[in-house]
């Protein structure tokens, strides 16, 4: 054998054993939020809601991208607005003098401000990671910090919720009352008129 063979030959297995370690070290390893899921989890920078979305594999990469994206966002959406629906359902529990937690209307108001806050702080969400498995198919994570934007603008939703809950009652106590002081005088016109 020739030395150009053996040199083809030492260059080939050196090809060959780079492709096989490439191909050992594969893909990253499957990282925890993947199998964890959606929720409110404490990290090393307290705790923060966490979305999962996952999107097939498709020809387009950038849509597959975007797909995966929203639906970790729309995913963190539902976790925003169950914690929040927590929150007012606790706060409606401990001032039942002021809100009844069983009226008709305290679910849909809690719906309103869960919503409402989950659509006011997914502005401040953000993709921290993503991941690609074995068949191609992409996962991305959202989160959320729980910090002192997120309570604030729960607060201020919140509040504003309260205002046009109390705008509601009180404009329906005022057609009651309209409605008895219409009742009234109908009443003594009708007796001036005997």
């Amino acid at each position: 054998m020739g030395k150009k063979n053996r040199q083809w030959i030492r260059i080939g297995l050196g090809i060959i054993g780079a492709a096989i370690i490439a191909a050992c070290a594969g893909a990253p390893a499957k990282p925890d939020w993947v199998d964890k899921g959606s929720g409110a989890f404490p990290g090393d920078r307290g705790t923060a809601l966490y979305g999962v979305g996952v999107a097939s594999k498709s020809p387009n990469v950038a849509m597959t991208r975007t797909r995966s994206e929203n639906r970790g966002r729309a995913e963190l959406a539902k976790v925003i607005e169950t914690y929040i629906a927590s929150f007012v359902k606790d706060f409606m529990q401990e001032h039942k003098d002021y809100m009844d937690p069983e009226a008709s209307g305290s679910q849909e108001f809690t719906s309103a401000v869960s919503k409402s806050v989950a659509e006011a702080t997914l502005v401040g969400s953000q993709i921290v990671d993503h991941w690609t498995d074995k068949e191609g198919n992409l996962y991305s994570l959202a989160t959320l910090p729980l910090d002192n934007k997120f309570l604030e603008a729960f607060a201020g939703k919140a509040k504003e919720a309260l205002r046009e809950r109390k705008a509601q009652i009180l404009e329906q106590k005022a057609n009651e009352m309209l409605k008895q002081l219409d009742e009234e005088l109908a009443k003594k016109t009708e007796r001036q008129a005997q």
